[in-house]
This record gives C-alpha cells, structure tokens and sequence, in this order.
C-alpha cells in the first residue's frame, strides 16, 4: 500500500485533522479522488455485475429460494415455469467494457449529488456565513469523498465466508459514519463550527428520505388510481 494511500486510511478515522492543511484547487481535488475512488468502484461494481448475472441464470434454472413463492403468492412450479421463459442473462465479458463508462460516469455523478445536497444543507443550517460560494463545497466533497472511498475496501471483508452475518450491523455502522464524514470537509473548508457541517449532511439524509417517500406515496396513488 503506497504512502498516500496508508495516510488516507489513517486520516479516514481522525476526521478534525483530516482537513488541517491548505485545500487544494479543484482539479488537484477531483482527481486524486477519481485515482482512489474510480478504480475501487470499478472492481466492486464488476463484482456486483458478476454476481448479479450468476444469480439471474440460477434464477432461471429454477434456483428459487424457498420463501419466495409464498411471499409473491404464487405455486412453485408456476414461478418455476415463469423464470424459465425469462431471457438468457448477457455474459459478463460483452458488458464490462460499459464498466469504463458507466462507473466513471457514476462516480463523478454522485460527487456532484453530494455537493449540491450538502451545500443546501450547510445554507439550511447557517454554514456558509464566509461566502466561500459552491466551489468551495465542490472541493471538500472531492477531499471526503477521496478518503470516503477507502471504506469500499472495509466493506469487502463482509465477503469472507463466515464473517457476512456477523458484519451486517459493523458495515452499517460504517456507511453511517461515512455519510457523515464529508461533514467534517465541509466545516473546515467553510470555516464553520463542526456540527454544522455534520448537520449539513444529516439534513441530506432527510431531505432525500422526504423525496423517498413522497416518490413511494405517489406510486401507490397511481396503482390504486389504474385499478
């Protein structure tokens, strides 16, 4: 493991030093977050990929597990019957080379996401008092982000046998403090107390589980609407 990349492992669990030095410029900022993050989001999202079409092919071979026919309502032999008229699966050598695009794509995607819901977070709770405009939020995600992105590799140990089930709640916990992470980034590089920056990231959360459900209310007011 390279110096950079122990040091962002070690600053990953110190988060009120993590942002001490001078901030970087934008360009310097986003790509040494693609160089950590994109190459560890291509290897976890082929390996979601793969897993994906393995299980859709044994779905199809009638690889059913038990409780779901019950679940749907359906007979076994009639969900059996239906999966097996469902379409051959692609194989994972004519789409990974879509993994170039696609997970680059994602990832700068999700930056922006981040930035925008979190600088109107951090306007919601009194942050940006300094003025330092978006630019400045744009460079803090990319600085979190960076070292955010190393709990991919945490994550991984969730795959060894045995200690799936186990780590369940551990990685949850995890993607929680991950979450709020880029809170720290935010405060310092806005000059603002702390809290406010974590605060910015939890109304986020709200904010998005708001759309959430609003999204899921007016599904099912449709469906009952088209009965």
């Amino acid at each position: 493991m390279g110096f950079p990349l122990a040091r962002s492992f070690r600053t990953l669990f110190r988060p009120r030093t993590a942002f001490l030095l001078p901030a970087p410029g934008l360009g310097r900022a986003v790509l040494g977050m693609a160089l950590i993050w994109m190459p560890l989001a291509l290897v976890n999202t082929a390996w979601i990929l793969f897993r994906a079409i393995h299980a859709y092919g044994g779905m199809r071979s009638g690889a059913v597990p038990s409780g779901i026919p019950s679940w749907v309502g359906a007979d076994p032999s009639d969900l059996q019957a239906l999966l097996a008229t469902l379409p051959p699966p692609p194989s994972f050598g004519r789409l990974w080379l879509w993994l170039l695009l696609v997970v680059p794509l994602g990832v700068l995607g999700t930056w922006l996401h981040h930035a925008v819901w979190d600088h109107l977070g951090l306007w919601l709770v009194g942050g940006l008092k300094r003025k330092r405009g978006f630019r400045t939020t744009l460079i803090a995600e990319a600085e979190a982000l960076r070292i955010a992105a190393l709990g991919i590799l945490l994550g991984w140990l969730g795959l060894l046998p045995g200690l799936g089930v186990a780590l369940v709640l551990p990685l949850l916990l995890l993607d929680a403090y991950l979450w709020l992470f880029r809170g720290f980034a935010l405060a310092a590089r806005h000059d603002c107390e702390p809290w406010r920056g974590l605060a910015a990231t939890v109304v986020h959360a709200a904010l998005l589980g708001c759309c959430a459900l609003g999204l899921l209310a007016f599904m099912v007011f449709m469906l009952r609407m088209a009965r």
